[in-house]
């Protein structure tokens, strides 16, 4: 009589290492799509916040010009500037006189006020004086940020753009000014806004 054959109980060792490398295979594909996934919502994440920082600068800066008004102001040297001014040697990009400052507080100050928008360490700046005549502009608060330096137009009423404001009169302010800007790793964005379309 021949004995029963042993029977096999578990994995020969071949057996064991294709089923490793099957797990291998699965595991490393699925740590390369969740890595994949996580990439994918970091980024989105980011240039939903570059857009919602470019939405909110274009909100402030058409809200200025809209709100422009005609009206000089001093300097804290007394030095008379102009209603609007254009590029600085400071950095300053566009320097204007606003009117329609909300005065929530009830706080002893006057309805205008006189705004600056300035480029630095790529970052678009905004920063306000607390009177319109004879006051230091203060820090100010970054907006957004730039690749370059923004460039201006400047509308005149006769129809003409001009890549500099120069006024003839210090209460003399153009029809609309067009900002060009390049956020980081974006394309050139391009707005013309109305000046003083409030008060025109």
């Amino acid at each position: 009589m021949k004995a029963p054959a042993p029977s096999r109980n578990g994995f020969t060792l071949v057996e064991m290492l294709i089923a490793l490398a099957i797990f291998a295979l699965i595991a490393g594909g699925a740590l390369s799509l969740l890595r994949f996934s996580v990439d994918a919502e970091a980024a989105s994440r980011t240039k939903t916040e570059q857009i919602a920082a470019m939405r909110r600068f274009l909100s402030v800066w058409s809200a200025d010009l809209a709100q422009a008004v005609p009206r000089p102001s001093r300097d804290a040297n007394g030095e008379l500037r102009p209603a609007l001014e254009g590029t600085n040697p400071d950095g300053t990009i566009l320097r204007l006189t606003r009117g329609g400052w909300s005065n929530f507080d009830g706080s002893p100050r006057p309805s205008l006020q006189r705004v600056a928008y300035s480029w630095s360490g790529g970052k678009l700046r905004r920063a306000g004086q607390p009177y319109p005549d004879g006051a230091a502009s203060e820090s100010g608060a970054a907006l957004a940020d730039a690749a370059a330096p923004p460039v201006l137009r400047f509308r005149t009423a006769d129809g003409v753009w001009h890549d500099r404001w120069e006024p003839q009169r210090t209460a003399q302010l153009p029809v609309a000014i067009e900002l060009t800007i390049t956020m980081r790793g974006g394309q050139p964005l391009r707005v013309v806004s109305l000046v003083g379309a409030n008060y025109q």
